[in-house]
């Protein structure tokens, strides 16, 4: 490992939508990506309004930007480029006096991988959680309508096209992940708008009594003014409820249960042995959609948290070679001649997180740095669940997976749970 290149010592700028410019829908995956297009087309053809974009392929890649945005601008966002940029130092022991500014401390490398982990992680998984929100709250929609518990005039708005008036000139605050609304033009006075019901999207598991609470603050904080599409609508334009009981329907989105599969199989090749990993699909074709209590629902997606999960590393993967790209925009490092300038920053992260395994401190910051390393080594089904007897993730390497195939487990007792 310490004969690998380092990323040179210069900054990383990115323009977020320009990146975001070059992904489809293939990024996800075949069924993923087939999913969350089918969903943003269908939501778009019922009439849902977005922030940005007028086709499927415009609002994934607003969505995508809008992640990597997210990323840019967080106070950490800084440190994750001087994680890729400088890395830890790498070996064990002491850092050298002469390296000591040309590293990143081992607090700082902790702090990067923390918001790796999370922040990055989520940003992207959140973001597609919503995105397959919007197709399975329209099911919802529709039969309501039908069964005329719902006004026929009654729109879905997604994401960003609402934002809430913060308290004292603090700008717009976010609300809900999506908003049912009735934009109410009126002839002869300025217009009005009525909010029927109010949505919160989760890609982890979250319990009905936490979702009740976000749901309900969401609604109080409705009444200090909305900007729905550049329109300003203050409190005394704003009607909370439809119907003579001033109704508001509560709907909660989640993820499902599932599990990725844990098989896989190596195929020998001109350049080698191969390795392929089995791929998830859902197993029901459709949502589940439940009545939890007056006006309140529960939609279950048919895509699981795992699922999700295991594409939002995909994603941090790919911007991590989006890095590789600005950086080796001339040249990659000799010892890496064979590579793209993307595989080049993608082989520099794992690189990194490497070297950062070697110098944490505690069990908990070293079982993070193994389980991103050994997911973008060997994808987040087989890296994230490779343990020893103990529970413990292991640094994951190519043999230990052939052992597995041949035994069930490694010589250590490690296995793939």
């Amino acid at each position: 490992m310490k004969d690998h290149a380092r990323l040179a010592p210069t900054s990383i700028t990115s323009d977020a939508y320009s990146l975001a410019q070059t992904a489809g829908f293939e990024l996800l995956g075949p069924h993923l990506g087939k999913d969350v297009k089918y969903a943003l087309q269908t939501a778009l053809s019922s009439g849902a309004v977005f922030a940005n974009g007028h086709s499927a392929l415009a609002v994934f890649r607003q969505a995508l930007a809008a992640s990597i945005r997210s990323i840019e601008s967080h106070p950490r966002g800084r440190l994750f480029q001087e994680f890729m940029l400088k890395g830890p130092y790498e070996d064990t022991g002491e850092i050298p006096n002469d390296l000591v500014d040309q590293r990143l401390s081992d607090a700082d490398s902790a702090a990067a991988i923390t918001f790796i982990y999370s922040h990055m992680v989520n940003c992207f998984k959140g973001a597609l959680a919503e995105m397959l929100a919007t197709n399975a709250c329209l099911h919802l929609l529709r039969r309501l309508k039908r069964d005329r518990e719902l006004p026929q005039d009654a729109r879905l708005y997604v994401g960003d096209s609402v934002g809430i008036y913060g308290r004292r000139g603090r700008g717009l605050l976010k609300g809900a992940d999506l908003h049912i609304l009735i934009d109410e033009k009126m002839p002869d006075s300025s217009p009005r708008i009525t909010l029927v019901g109010v949505t919160e999207v989760k890609s982890y598991i979250s319990c009905m009594a936490r979702l009740r609470e976000q749901l309900d603050g969401h609604l109080r904080r409705i009444e200090q003014g909305l900007w729905v599409c550049g329109n300003e609508y203050p409190a005394e334009k704003i009607t909370v409820g439809f119907g003579e009981d001033r109704r508001v329907l509560r709907i909660a989105v989640l993820p499902s249960d599932w599990k990725l599969p844990r098989s896989f199989r190596f195929e020998d090749s001109e350049h080698g042995r191969i390795l392929h990993i089995h791929a998830g699909e859902p197993p029901g074709k459709d949502h589940e959609i439940t009545q939890t209590g007056e006006n309140e629902w529960r939609i279950t997606l048919r895509w699981s948290k795992e699922a999700l999960s295991q594409a939002a590393y995909e994603m941090t993967f790919w911007y991590m070679g989006k890095v590789g790209e600005v950086v080796y925009s001339k040249s990659v490092p000799k010892c890496w001649q064979e590579m793209t300038p993307p595989n080049a920053g993608r082989n520099a992260a794992k690189m990194m997180l490497y070297y950062a395994i070697l110098r944490c401190r505690t069990i908990h910051e070293e079982q993070r740095a193994i389980a991103l390393y050994n997911s973008y080594g060997y994808s987040y089904a087989l890296g994230m669940n490779y343990r020893n007897t103990e529970g413990k993730r292991e640094i994951l390497w190519p043999q230990d997976l052939e052992e597995i195939l041949s035994k069930g487990k490694t010589s250590n007792g490690c296995r793939i749970r």
